[in-house]
């Protein structure tokens, strides 16, 4: 089935100390279907964050509620590269993992227009939880800094437009922000992704 082949092309791509937060995305991919899943979306995107060396991507799995209520959710892993934070008057760059757990509303257009009518707005927000540990040891005065520390809860932003090209599959181009991410202050990105729908889907 084309579901064990996504989970494997997951298992592929992702380092292997990440294998076990994949492993809960797929778990939770596999159960939603078990439940009779409305319509459940795995997705992935690339993020450019607002400083020119700041890049990552993402990897989703989410779903709707209920049919009777426009809401979402959905939880994903994010990693982000060469994110900046002064101290001391340096520059200093790590690599920040979270995982993601958000609930999104979406709003179309109410329109006959074949084009504005696969175009979907999405309104995000909830919470991320750091997956790694990141300090900076200043040897010659003894001194070390957390910036952030495994377990650091910090809310999460995000907006993003899509385009449905088909009842399964979309693009999304969107904006995430982390007002204030443990250390580093806040955190932004826009990103570009892909997404795949999978189970029942109503209308179109």
């Amino acid at each position: 089935m084309n579901i064990k082949i996504s989970s494997a092309v997951l298992f592929f791509k992702v380092p292997n100390n990440l294998k076990k937060l994949v492993s809960i995305i797929c778990t939770v991919f596999i159960c939603s279907f078990s439940m009779n899943s409305f319509a459940l979306e795995i997705g992935a995107a690339l993020h450019q964050g607002d400083e020119r060396k700041m890049k990552g991507f993402n990897l989703s799995v989410s779903d709707q509620f209920s049919r009777k209520h426009n809401l979402h959710w959905s939880i994903s892993y994010n990693s982000l590269n060469d994110v900046r934070v002064s101290w001391n008057t340096q520059s200093l760059f790590f690599s920040v993992d979270t995982a993601e757990a958000l609930i999104s509303r979406q709003q179309k257009f109410r329109t006959y227009n074949s084009f504005l009518k696969n175009i979907v707005f999405e309104y995000q927000v909830g919470v991320s939880l750091a997956l790694t540990e990141n300090k900076f040891t200043w040897a010659e005065l003894n001194e070390e800094k957390f910036f952030s520390e495994k377990s650091d809860v910090n809310a999460v932003l995000a907006f993003s437009t899509r385009y449905n090209f088909s009842k399964s599959a979309a693009v999304k181009l969107g904006f995430k922000y982390q007002p204030n991410f443990s250390e580093f202050g806040n955190l932004a990105s826009v990103y570009l992704g892909f997404t795949y729908k999978f189970g029942n889907q109503v209308g179109y």
